[in-house]
């Protein structure tokens, strides 16, 4: 951690230098959980600050946390961070603001929030998440593997009948169980799978097809995962777009490669759409993007900005009515690494511009 830590701070502290201020405040989840190195600040899940307010200067690390938070924060959370505790009153208004101002100048601060008089840049702290340490590296892979885990034993046990609710419960057990929480989950069964790009599940009962998918987070960070199951005989027509939706899939993938703008990797994905027959078919479903402490950090477009980095986390979701392929990768300076790969799940070879490359198939059984 120590490692972690120092090469997080640094990036801080060169942001300061570069902003000409004096300490940088970070209050959203996100960027607690990256900054505490894999330590989670949240409460509720669909909130967007943290319940403490990490504050570095060029000296210094301070947590601003009230009466209840401050004790399971530096015991669970924030241990090895050695870092001074501020205490704030949660029955007194603007207790943070004032806890900050006996510190630094809020105008001298810059932060994720624009709160308490403070300087907002957010886009300037996210783009300090984009490159994973090493050590970061370790921990998503773990997590992708477990998140894959948890989705393909999940379409391993469900049964017709059931529905797309006890089948979400049924996932949502499997990751809570190896300390994942599922901040997505998707399921739709049968014709809602060609109806809905984004089935939140519904008491609907399966009869033979389903389409499972979970953003899994541990750590602060998020795996991405879709996999699909058909009881019987696939039918033709799946098939074959099942196949096309790999080899689109495949274009995005293989493309994710260190210094590749990200506008690139989109227009070779809409031209394997388009060789595929089915030429706007994207415009139905975003196409996913760079990923780690969010979902996706932002999407792909034909005007997207970013340029791809190393060790950057990137989940592409390409979807074909009816069927749809994703996994979480990592680009390295060897190439695309698929992180949440599984020996143990069918696959389709698919090869494009002369590289070969395993996709999800459907699980038939």
């Amino acid at each position: 951690m120590k490692s972690e830590l120092s090469h997080k701070l640094l990036k801080i502290r060169n942001l300061l230098k570069s902003a000409g201020k004096d300490a940088a405040l970070i209050s959203r989840q996100t960027n607690f959980a990256w900054l505490a190195c894999g330590g989670e600040g949240h409460i509720a899940i669909n909130f967007e600050r943290a319940v403490g307010d990490l504050l570095v200067t060029q000296k210094k690390i301070y947590i601003i946390a009230s009466q209840i938070e401050m004790r399971r924060l530096q015991e669970e959370v924030l241990m090895g961070l050695n870092a001074e505790p501020v205490l704030c009153n949660w029955f007194e208004d603007g207790s943070v603001a004032k806890a900050l101002k006996k510190i630094v100048n809020p105008k001298r601060v810059i932060s994720d929030t624009g709160d308490h008089g403070t300087l907002a840049q957010p886009d300037a702290f996210k783009s300090l998440r984009y490159s994973l340490h090493p050590a970061e590296v370790e921990r998503f892979s773990k997590l992708c593997r477990d998140a894959e885990r948890a989705v393909s034993q999940t379409c391993r046990v469900l049964k017709p009948g059931m529905t797309e609710f006890a089948i979400g419960g049924i996932l949502s057990e499997l990751c809570y169980d190896v300390g994942i929480t599922p901040v997505v989950i998707l399921v739709a069964t049968d014709e809602r799978i060609k109806n809905h790009r984004h089935p939140l599940p519904t008491f609907k009962k399966l009869k033979r097809h389903a389409m499972v998918v979970v953003c899994a987070r541990r750590n602060g960070l998020i795996a991405s995962v879709t996999r699909i199951v058909h009881f019987g005989k696939l039918p033709t027509e799946l098939r074959r777009r099942h196949d096309l939706v790999c080899g689109v899939d495949a274009a995005f993938v293989l493309n994710t490669r260190i210094g590749m703008p990200v506008r690139e990797i989109f227009a070779r994905g809409m031209s394997a759409y388009a060789q595929a027959g089915f030429d706007g078919e994207w415009k139905l479903h975003h196409q996913g993007g760079p990923c780690g402490y969010e979902p996706r950090d932002y999407v792909g477009t034909p005007t997207a900005t970013g340029t791809v980095l190393n060790n950057q986390a990137f989940a592409w979701n390409p979807s074909i009515t009816g069927t749809k392929t994703e996994d979480t990768i990592l680009a390295t300076v060897k190439g695309p690494r698929i992180l949440s790969a599984s020996k143990e799940w069918p696959s389709v070879r698919v090869e494009h511009e002369g590289h070969s490359i395993l996709r999800p198939d459907v699980l038939v059984r």
